[in-house]
């Protein structure tokens, strides 16, 4: 799936959920996390897999032994800090960005090995995702994008951290 398919597929249950559980559309704070997290995957582990640092863009992030902890960190920090609604967010969109590249093989009933990885070995993948090359998203910009957004997350992160430990110490 492309990134937009990526954050289509995570916009439209959530904004689904806010409209009939609360009767509201999702606040632009709630639109950006869940777009965050329906594409950190790839923000992740395509710049890795360009990098040669791994066989294919579908290793860390794509994974259920790495995405479970991901997720669970996520929302025990959102519980913590009184915005579970935002961790849920994050969560819906990173957990269904994982379905969503491998739709086809589950809806047939086949557990892709890759979502196991590294419980299970990764098997040779032909190439590149379709949605790479000179007619789309070159890697190299979604690499420099990639860092770019991952580097606002974690100085926000930080200074979020930081700030949440001044007020428990004070």
């Amino acid at each position: 799936m492309s990134p937009l398919e990526h954050a289509l597929v995570a916009l439209i249950p959530v904004t689904i959920y806010l409209l009939v559980r609360r009767r509201q559309l999702p606040s632009k704070m709630m639109l950006s996390v869940v777009c965050f997290g329906s594409v950190f995957p790839d923000l992740v582990d395509k710049p890795v897999s360009y990098a040669n640092l791994t066989p294919w863009g579908r290793v860390f992030m794509h994974s259920l032994p790495f995405a479970i902890p991901v997720v669970a960190l996520v929302l025990g920090y959102a519980f913590i800090t009184n915005r579970l609604h935002l961790g849920a967010g994050f969560s819906v969109g990173y957990l269904l960005h994982l379905p969503g590249d491998w739709h086809k093989r589950l809806l047939s009933g086949e557990i892709p090995p890759d979502l196991l990885w590294p419980l299970t070995s990764i098997p040779a993948h032909p190439g590149p995702a379709h949605w790479w090359g000179p007619e789309n998203v070159n890697i190299i910009w979604w690499s420099l994008f990639s860092a770019v957004i991952l580097g606002i997350v974690a100085i926000r992160m930080g200074k979020d951290i930081f700030s949440h430990m001044n007020h428990s110490f004070s």
